[in-house]
């Protein structure tokens, strides 16, 4: 099981690299194409094996958490093309960070001493990384920035869907959200004029690798393993992604990490680190 989450953590590693490599394809394609194509894959494989349907209150709430990760991944594949990897990924996993604070000021639940220290680790090395060459006006800052906002709509996306989650399957649940997040997408695209199709053979091809890979393979092993492993490991697995996906980017495109990337990515994995172990005590 171990092997398989390890495996589960290089799969979602792939998402940034793709997305990089798909320069000719806009964000919101990609966003688009991941989401209908992991909807899709899940959905035919609903028909070969059946599965219990969302309840009316169940499906609502997902089809609103769809409509968040559709957001999310719009900022997260735009940062991707305005900054490093490194960056957009690092900041781009702070989800467990803003989920703690719409719950200490949305739902006004209690939070212990010990996350505010976690809380202040975390925002220490994500200050550090935006504070890299920053300018109001380059798109490096500006594509530093959108990964921080991906994180927030991330954030209530689980915030949506974490009661679903706890009563509905796995399939049922993912292409529900996946195929409410390509409505979405699609939505965007009809306002910002861009164009979901017209893309090369070899484009469709790393869509395709999108979808699956990352999408169905990564995210889906993570929630098989719920059933078998406490979720304080399960959730500490794709904390690994940034540190993988900037090694790749490293050889791949030859991005380098300064120190300043390197002391802020340590305390930003850090800080999450001990925030998902508090809050799986």
């Amino acid at each position: 099981m171990v092997l398989l989450l390890v495996s589960a953590t290089f799969a979602i590693s792939t998402s940034p690299i793709l997305a990089r490599i798909l320069s000719d394809v806009p964000a919101v394609g990609i966003s688009f194409w991941r989401m209908a194509i992991g909807a899709t894959i899940l959905w035919v494989y609903s028909k070969f094996k059946p599965t219990v349907s969302l309840s009316t209150k169940n499906r609502n709430y997902t089809i609103l958490g769809g409509i968040f990760l559709g957001i999310h991944f719009q900022f997260f594949f735009e940062s991707i093309k305005l900054t490093t990897i490194a960056n957009a990924t690092f900041l781009g996993t702070l989800a467990p960070l803003f989920t703690l604070l719409l719950e200490k000021f949305w739902l006004k639940r209690r939070i212990q001493k010990n996350m505010v220290f976690a809380l202040a680790i975390i925002f220490t090395g994500s200050v550090i990384i935006v504070s890299d060459q920053f300018d109001a006006s380059s798109n490096y800052t500006r594509g530093n920035l959108y990964a921080l906002i991906c994180s927030f709509w991330i954030a209530l996306a689980f915030m949506i869907s974490e009661n679903v989650r706890k009563e509905a399957g796995t399939v049922t649940f993912s292409k529900t959200l996946f195929a409410s997040a390509a409505i979405t997408l699609l939505m965007i695209s009809f306002f910002t004029g861009e164009s979901l199709i017209g893309y090369s053979e070899l484009d469709y091809f790393g869509l395709f690798l999108l979808g699956l890979i990352p999408t169905v393979f990564g995210h889906g092993s993570f929630y098989f393993a719920l059933r078998y492993i406490q979720p304080t490991i399960v959730a500490s697995f794709p904390l690994g992604e940034p540190i993988i996906a900037s090694i790749i980017a490293y050889y791949l495109f030859s991005e380098a990490v300064g120190i300043n990337i390197v002391l802020g990515g340590v305390l930003t994995i850090v800080g999450l680190f001990i925030l998902v172990k508090l809050r799986k005590v």
